[in-house]
Order: structure tokens, then sequence, then C-alpha cells
């Protein structure tokens, strides 16, 4: 089978969002005797891309920083000039098989379909891309969200196949107009040949010697998971264990503002914020951190959303803290491997970490737990075979 891939984030080395996922699906795919080809944007030459990932074939496209400024401007930019560039491409290639990653990337396996009608396209969708521009007041944002929500749900009505993450993610794009019956789960997972307990008594000797307690909280730092809530429950926290440090591992355009509030609450030595810093470096502070946080708001695409985060925590024998949103839910019951918060409620947030720090037996009977969740269940190589045996059927099917 001549499979497309494409993702629209920079896939070589991964930079987070949907790269783990789509990278293991490629190697899926590769290592099952399958004809691959990639369109996604690198920072790396093509030979080291064609040797990290087991395959042959690769269109390098356009990519865009999502921790630089005017990022929105240069999205509008390089998604319309990728997805045409995309779209050439799979005319020349006649994939049978098109698997994109969200929305935008499927448009352009919409377009190849109008010349290579036999070709089956499957939207992996994991998020959607234009329910966050409401944050921006720019009239022109607003422009665009309206547009992109347009092209959004055309994506998810008229490709083929959906592969998606949650039930929850399911029943909004049944919404949207997919047909139930065409949608499939494969949930978000984790590598645990990369994430997993390691000694991390350096980071926590040299950026909190002096704390009892270490909270994580790591990724793309992003005004539209209003990750500030932390920063505003932080000082009800520090009231009652004045021995806890908090690291915000990442980078993002909510950082300042998080700063600003560090600031004014007067809690600049308890806060420590590494920039952005390798996946092996992730797992050592994640490793020497008591609990990892998740923060989102109570949003449609949110609702939706199962964050690599909390995989990544359990990976480590670190217990979650989520917000108690749809499909979180399905991924852990409350109180086996992870707490729940009601999300935007810092003063809810800073109860439940205080209920977690002063049980150090239940954090340790949580991170054992979320280990063996790991394990059964959300490992990337069995969830990529998984996912390229969906892929598999449906072609076979067409």
């Amino acid at each position: 089978m001549r499979v497309l891939v494409t993702i629209f984030e920079k896939l070589v080395p991964i930079s987070g969002g949907g790269t783990p996922r789509i990278s293991n699906v490629v190697k899926a795919f590769v290592a099952r005797g399958h004809e691959v080809y990639v369109a996604a944007p690198i920072s790396v030459g093509k030979e080291e891309a064609k040797r990290l990932l087991g395959r042959a074939h690769w269109l390098p496209i356009q990519g865009v920083n999502r921790l630089g400024r005017w990022k929105m401007p240069k999205y509008m930019v390089a998604f319309p000039i990728n997805i045409l560039r995309v779209a050439n491409y799979g005319r020349w290639i006649k994939p049978d098989l098109i698997v994109s990653h969200n929305s935008i990337a499927g448009y352009s396996a919409l377009l190849i379909k109008r010349f290579q009608s036999e070709a089956v396209t499957v939207l992996d969708l994991t998020d959607l891309l234009f329910e966050y521009l409401g944050e921006y007041r720019s009239w022109w944002l607003r422009r665009v969200s309206a547009m992109g929500r347009r092209l959004e749900r055309k994506t998810i009505r008229e490709s083929d196949r959906i592969i998606t993450i949650s039930q929850t993610m399911k029943a909004i794009a049944s919404q949207f107009g997919a047909e139930p019956d065409k949608i499939d789960l494969v949930c978000d997972g984790v590598d645990t040949s990369l994430f997993k307990k390691v000694d991390g008594s350096r980071l926590r000797e040299r950026y909190a010697s002096k704390a009892k307690h270490v909270l994580i909280f790591h990724g793309v730092i992003d005004p539209q998971d209003q990750p500030e809530l932390l920063a505003e429950a932080a000082p009800l926290v520090v009231e009652r264990y004045p021995e806890t440090t908090f690291w915000m591992v990442g980078d993002g355009a909510a950082l300042p503002i998080i700063k600003e509030k560090v600031a004014r609450y007067r809690l600049d030595e308890r806060f420590y914020f590494s920039g952005w810093v390798a996946q092996e470096e992730v797992v050592r502070y994640i490793s020497a951190s008591d609990l990892g946080l998740v923060i989102l708001p109570d949003t449609l695409s949110a609702r939706g959303r199962v964050t690599l985060k909390e995989f990544e925590y359990w990976a480590c024998g670190v217990p979650a803290l989520l917000p108690r949103l749809p499909a979180l839910e399905e991924v852990a019951k409350d109180g086996e491997a992870a707490s729940f918060y009601e999300p935007g409620n810092h003063r809810d947030l800073a109860e439940k970490v205080c209920e977690l720090l002063a049980d150090e037996g239940r954090r340790e009977e949580m991170g054992a737990r979320g280990l063996e969740l790991v394990k059964e269940r959300f490992e990337w190589q069995k969830l990529a075979d998984r996912f390229v045996e969906l892929c598999e059927g449906y072609h076979k099917g067409g």
C-alpha cells in the first residue's frame, strides 16, 4: 500500500503536540512493509529524517515556530502554501491512503482526492484548531477563526474515515457532520523507552534545594490553555505548604502573564522557569517531581482532548492532577492514577494539590498505578500498530 502521511507540525526532531503520535505511526507503516511518503516540516537534513523514521520518501514543508512572535500571521501564510504543496505532492505520488494529522493538513487530502478518487482519506483528529482564536481580540483573527471553522468542519465531514483520541472527540466530530460508524478511536500515549523513572536528584538539588514538594507543569505554555491558573493557585498552596516549589518546564506566549502574577504574589523564589529543554531532560524533571499537573479550560476542544502530559508523568511513576473534562475522565478514574479538579477554579486546584501533598503514600500508589496503566493501554508501539491495522482495513474495505 502506498501511504502519504502529512502533519504541519515539525516532525523531526519531535516537537510535541501530534508529532510523537505521527512519528510512531510512520514507523509502524514502514515496519509493516508499506511504501510510505511523509510531508512535514523538519529542522534536520532529509537524510537524517529518513534515518530516524526508517523510510525513504520525504517532502519538507514550511514550519512555524509555536514559540515565536507573530506566529498567527505566519500560520496564515504557511498553511495555504503547505496545503497546495502537499496536494501537488499527492497528485505526483498517487497514494492509496492519506493520513492527515488534524484538519488543516486534512484539507490537503480532500484536494488530492479530487485527482485520486480511489485514495482513502484518513483524518487523525486530536484537536480542534480554530476553537481558540476567540481568545484573541483582533478583528482579523476573528475573521480567520470563522473561515477556519468552516474549513475544519468540511474536512471532518468529507474525510472517508476519522481516527480520534476519545469518545468525546468522536461525539464532537459527529456533531460536525461526520458519520459515527466511520470514526474509530486510538488514544494518545507515551514512548516508555524514553519516558521512565530516572535519577533527577541533580535537578532537584539545583532548582529546588529547599523544597519538600516539587510540582511540575511542562510543555508549550499557550494562552488558550490558561496556564496562569497555576500562578493563581500557588499562594493558597504555599500558605499551607511553604516548602513547595513549582517547575514550569517549557516555553510559550503565556509565560509573561504567569511571571507577572508570580511577581505580584511575591512567589519568585517558589517558581522555576526552565525554558525549552530536550525531551531527555524533561524526563529528568518529571522524575524529580512529586506531582504532575495538566491545566486546560472547559472549552469545546479541551473537552475532547487527551494531552500527552499525564501519560508522560505516569511513565515516570509520578501521579497526575487533571482538570475534570470528559476525555481525560475516559483515561483514568478519579483517585486511581490521577485526581481531578474543577477546570478554571484556582481554589479547587489548590485544594486538590494540598490533599495530595498531605499523603505521600497515596501519591506513590497513584504513580505506581499510572505506570501500570501506561504499560497496559498507552504505549505508543501498541497504539501505532492499532492505528495502522485500522488503516489497512480501510484500504481493503475501499
